[in-house]
């Protein structure tokens, strides 16, 4: 389940937390994703913090055989021996960087489905798969493209004329299957779905997280880090969505 979809559900739990460690107070623009619906396939481009979801979503559905995979699996934790038990070989090395240190493991591979859907599963709130998927088939539409390196912080562009660009840290397109429909609509459209008819062509979808209040360890043992870490967010999250030209927007109060 999307972090997000589990704010939406009013269950907060670590791995939403994670994602609140890097907002402080005041008013973010959250991951966007871009959904084109044909009748063959469905079609993406997404933000940081949606290329998970679409990396399991072509791990559960993609073609049987064997797949290219190709990129990174980025933890911000040691988490070596859990990937350990995996048929992918994965060679780690530990960087650091100015804030802390990451674990880095390189993929150019030949894998197949099953191997890379229980790859995928060893996740945890600060594990990324900075993957690119295709099929050795070259299977059509099925392809991931994800970027290797992390984006700068999104900047708010409220208030300026610019027209706004689509996202481009993931891109790609899965077969409109009925599983594969249903996987996008529960990962990342649970509560508009019923506004989804069956023409829906273009669906874009926003966030905007709004920190109002961050509750900090009253704990004079704890460390800036720790306490930083440990601090709980308080605030709303405000989710919009075009669909076909049809502005829809949904607000959520959430304490993590």
């Amino acid at each position: 389940m999307h972090w997000l979809v589990k704010i939406i559900n009013g269950e907060p739990d670590d791995f939403v937390h994670a994602k609140f460690v890097k907002y402080g107070m005041g008013d973010h623009p959250g991951p966007s994703l871009k959904l084109t619906l044909s009748k063959a396939r469905i079609a993406f481009k997404g933000d940081l913090d949606m290329e998970k979801g679409l990396v399991k979503g072509y791990a559960i559905s993609g073609p049987e055989g064997t797949h290219k995979v190709k990129g990174l699996i980025v933890t911000y934790s040691d988490r070596q021996s859990e990937f350990e038990g995996q048929p992918v070989p994965l060679s780690w090395r530990k960087t650091k960087g100015k804030s802390a240190s990451t674990y880095k493991a390189k993929l150019d591979e030949r894998v197949p489905i099953g191997d890379l859907k229980a790859m995928v599963s060893v996740d945890d709130p600060t594990t990324f798969f900075l993957l690119s998927l295709s099929p050795t088939s070259e299977e059509k539409p099925w392809k991931i493209a994800t970027k290797t390196s992390f984006p700068k912080a999104k900047q708010d562009s409220k208030g300026t004329d610019k027209k706004e660009k689509d996202p481009v840290f993931v891109k790609g397109a899965f077969a409109n299957t009925p599983e594969m429909l249903e996987y996008i609509l529960n990962q990342f459209l649970p509560d508009f779905r019923d506004k989804l008819g069956p023409k829906a062509k273009s669906i874009v979808l926003k966030h905007r997280i709004i920190i109002e209040d961050i509750e900090i360890p009253d704990d004079p043992t704890l460390t800036f880090s720790e306490k930083r870490k440990l601090a709980k967010k308080r605030g709303r999250l405000i989710r919009s969505v075009s669909i076909d030209g049809e502005e829809l927007t949904k607000e959520y109060a959430f304490l993590a």
